[in-house]
């Protein structure tokens, strides 16, 4: 997200065929739209929207336990309005699990697994596909698929202790328990896993308001004997977060996500400063996320921030979003939590110089990298460790100019995002200097002709995409496809000020998930580094406000 100040780059001159008092007046509507959604301690609270994957592991759930409700009903209607859905993974899920609950046979078979399972995967990082294809595997078993024999074999007859954090330790027991009951196994990695499920507390609690990991916790659980009273427990206290669409949502909230990425949008874009210290305030007070015990297994990131105040699991991208946010508004009042911020993600920075997601020791990822080197970029005497990170992200860039995927569906998210933390560096180090031309390159070849870009080459321009793809050539040598971006998302603004479109961020890797400022704040943080980056921007659109 990190506003670069290029005091050997020119300065990016404004598009002639973009009218200047039209991007002021679209920014001005766009901060006021997010600006409104900040409650009064500075939090932006959004409802995660519901999604097909948890509302099918939940009327399976109903299913398996005889469940028979008012909001069961509406379950099956959210259901049944999805199984025409464009999305063939969720038009499938959503058939399975309705199917499922109406009693009509389904046509689920090894194939269907098999022809799914490759799809999802290969959406998802290499160092995760193993780990994802037993969770989708999972799915499929309760929602009644019959599994193959190499996936029932595949039960772990010892119990893990590689470096795992919470997150990926309970889904890891879970799908344990699914597979372990389909394949009727009972040893002791089943035994283990039962005491790490009974640690997330399934009865009273969504456990890090994880709706997903609840619901996984609850199907292990499931399969064996002695725990009915638990899971019927835990579906009561599921159905406290049941939309109003009849639909369940992938967490319950991101509160922080959401402040820090909307507060870096607001500073870029130039909102009132008493906002900024409002949402400031909010994320200092919860910084080290909630006070519950960790099930990680590895030295977990500590002393930055999680997505919620309600989740103890803190992660690279919320603590250098957090981090970054704080250094804009004021560094100095903020002094305390800026520097252990610092320390928190220097921690966990890999031996390979790069960083990973969430534990020290886990594979590193180009689009964490990338994030944490902007967080860390004000700080002298993190210069060694960003070095390392940017020869790390360097030699991790592909040949066509992208990256892994991270943490979005977007192919052009970790490319901004690294293109920002290679500003970082100095015009001496000609090896970052490539990886900027490549990722200048990549942008411009993709561009589609209406102006924006899609998630991935040839998809239809969205607005997220655009977004990312416009901060990228912000930085970049050649300035003339930059208006036709900025015209694209002026005229995709919404009536009220906000921007709509597919979701980007996806999780569990590759399952995107909806919150509606996540796709505001791109564009407005877009909108920020034109403002910043253009030539006679501080007149032009600093002056009229």
């Amino acid at each position: 997200m990190y506003i670069a100040d290029l005091a050997y780059a020119a300065p990016m001159p404004w598009p002639a065929e973009v009218d200047p008092d039209h991007v002021r007046e679209a920014t001005d509507r766009l901060i006021a739209h997010v600006a409104r959604r900040v409650d009064a301690d500075g939090a932006l609270r959004e409802e995660c929207q519901s999604r097909v994957l948890e509302s099918a592991l939940a009327l399976s759930l109903m299913t398996r336990t005889g469940t028979d409700s008012p909001a069961r009903d509406r379950l099956l209607a959210y259901l049944r309005a999805h199984q025409e859905t464009p999305d063939k993974l969720e038009r499938v899920l959503a058939a399975l699990a309705v199917a499922r609950a109406t009693g009509r046979t389904t046509a689920g078979d090894a194939g269907l697994v098999a022809k799914l399972t490759d799809g999802v995967l290969g959406d998802a990082p290499g160092f995760i596909s193993a780990r994802r294809r037993m969770m989708v595997c999972a799915v499929l078993s309760v929602l009644g698929c019959p599994l193959p024999t190499e996936v029932l074999s595949a039960v772990a007859d010892e119990v893990p202790s590689d470096p795992l954090h919470s997150w990926a330790a309970v889904q890891q027991a879970s799908v344990t328990l699914i597979l372990a009951a389909a394949a009727g196994v009972d040893n002791g990695v089943t035994a283990a896993a039962l005491e790490t499920l009974a640690a997330t507390h399934p009865a009273s609690t969504v456990w890090e308001g994880y709706a997903l990991m609840h619901l996984l916790v609850l199907h292990g659980l499931a399969g064996f004997p002695g725990n009915e009273e638990t899971v019927r427990s835990g579906l009561q206290t599921l159905l406290l977060h049941q939309r109003p669409d009849g639909g369940f949502p992938f967490v319950l909230e991101m509160h922080n996500w959401c402040t820090s990425t909307a507060g870096t949008a607001l500073a870029a874009a130039g909102a009132p400063t008493e906002l900024l210290r409002k949402m400031a305030g909010m994320l200092v007070a919860h910084q080290g996320g909630a006070p519950t015990r960790s099930l990680s297994r590895g030295a977990t990131l500590t002393d930055g921030w999680s997505m919620s105040a309600i989740v103890a699991q803190n992660d690279v991208d919320d603590t250098s979003c957090a981090l970054e946010f704080l250094q804009a508004i004021d560094p100095i009042a903020y002094g305390d939590s800026v520097r252990r911020a610092v320390d928190a993600l220097l921690a966990v920075q890999g031996a390979d110089g790069g960083f990973p997601t969430y534990v020290a020791g886990a594979s590193s990822e180009p689009c964490m990298t990338a994030a944490a080197i902007c967080g860390l970029a004000p700080h002298p005497h993190t210069l060694p460790a960003r070095e390392r990170a940017l020869a790390f992200l360097a030699e991790s860039q592909f040949a066509d100019g992208g990256f892994e995927s991270g943490w979005s569906r977007s192919r052009l998210h970790t490319i901004f995002r690294a293109r920002l933390a290679a500003c970082t560096a100095g015009p001496q180090d000609h090896h970052v200097a490539r990886m900027a031309e490549r990722i200048e390159r990549t942008v411009r070849e993709t561009q589609n002709e209406d102006g924006g870009w899609g998630m991935q080459p040839g998809d239809p321009s969205d607005d997220i995409s655009t977004a990312y793809g416009l901060i990228t050539l912000c930085y970049g040598t050649d300035h003339r496809p930059i208006g036709r971006a900025l015209s694209w998302l002026l005229a995709h603004q919404n009536a009220d000020g906000g921007y709509s479109g597919p979701p980007d961020m996806v999780g569990p890797r590759p399952f995107p998930y909806s919150f509606p400022i996540l796709t505001d704040a791109p564009v407005l943080l877009a909108f920020g580094h034109v403002r910043a980056r253009a030539w006679d921007t501080a007149a032009v659109l600093q002056g009229a406000r």
